[in-house]
């Protein structure tokens, strides 16, 4: 198993590495909550329904908690939290939440590890491999998306 890459060509105008090459991480697919419980019930004693039902209470929970301003915890999965983008204003005076404040989001941040070499290990991230991915839709490979010229060969960190 392995994360898929293509790689494309960053071509924007009045860019510093315009025409430089980059890859770009592609999902496979998509799995939904009914199939991941569906799996963790074969790893343990509880049933599919039963986790089903703490995973939809969990949802409702951390909405409930985020919405208050917590920051909610996971251990050994992560931490979420509510962020918000504001427009500036030159005055405090000026500044007004209904106006200014937009695009409230959450944040995750997978919890981590510090291994022996004192580097931060995340959680889903330890021992990933990554490879390109075999075809380009509609796209011929060896062009790597028709733009420019062909990148040279891309080695898996």
């Amino acid at each position: 198993m392995s994360v898929k890459y293509k790689i494309y060509q960053d071509n924007r105008k009045n860019i510093k590495n315009k025409g430089y090459w980059y890859a770009r991480s592609v999902t496979t697919g998509q799995v939904g909550i009914k199939e991941m419980a569906d799996r963790i019930s074969d790893r343990c004693t509880v049933t599919e329904s039963d986790i089903l039902a703490v995973l939809s209470a969990l949802v409702t929970e951390m909405e409930y908690e985020l919405k208050n301003g917590y920051c909610v915890k996971l251990d050994g999965f992560g931490s979420f939290k509510l962020a918000l983008r504001s427009h500036g204003v030159a005055q405090i005076k000026d500044f007004s939440a209904t106006k200014h404040i937009h695009s409230p989001h959450v944040l995750f941040r997978p919890e981590y590890h510090i291994g022996a070499d004192k580097v931060r290990l995340q959680t889903f991230l330890q021992g990933v491999k990554v490879e390109e991915m075999p075809t380009y839709e509609g796209v011929d490979k060896g062009d790597k998306g028709g733009k420019g010229e062909k990148p040279g060969p891309v080695e898996n960190p």
